[in-house]
């Protein structure tokens, strides 16, 4: 039986690497160091992004989604984002603590007013919303 020529050699090496370098790729990510890494690696993506919890400072108000955050006489938890429209729950803690007032916004609404306070929309995302104070009104 006579050898292959060179052609023939290259053909079969060509085929040899098609079928090896799936069959590597596919035994490396079965493997439990490689799931190990991927978790790792997804879990410092998302602790990066989202913040741990809802934040308040002079100018403006942080909201993760599903934290309570209170200003002034109001409780403000965001719901998230739908259809380009925020949805939060707003409290009213004079009037009654435990109803939500379910409250849906444009993303790119100029001005809000939600209890005695106004903000604007500064940012919004899936996981968070970032408010501007405008103005406070009446007394605290």
């Amino acid at each position: 039986m006579p050898l292959p020529n060179k052609k023939g050699w290259l053909a079969i090496l060509f085929i040899f690497f098609c079928l090896a370098v799936p069959f590597g790729i596919t035994y490396y990510v079965s493997t439990p160091t490689s799931k190990a890494r991927f978790e790792e690696w997804r879990a410092r993506g998302s602790a990066a992004n989202v913040p741990a919890k809802s934040q308040i400072s002079a100018q403006q108000l942080l909201l993760v989604k599903n934290d309570r955050v209170m200003v002034k006489n109001t409780c403000l938890v965001f719901k998230g984002l739908e259809k380009d429209q925020v949805v939060l729950d707003l409290y009213l803690l004079d009037l009654d603590p435990e109803v939500a007032y379910p409250q849906k916004f444009s993303s790119k609404t100029k001005a809000i007013r939600l209890g005695d306070v106004m903000y604007a929309v500064k940012s919004v995302n899936g996981t968070a919303l970032t408010l501007k104070f405008l103005q406070a009104m009446g007394a605290d």
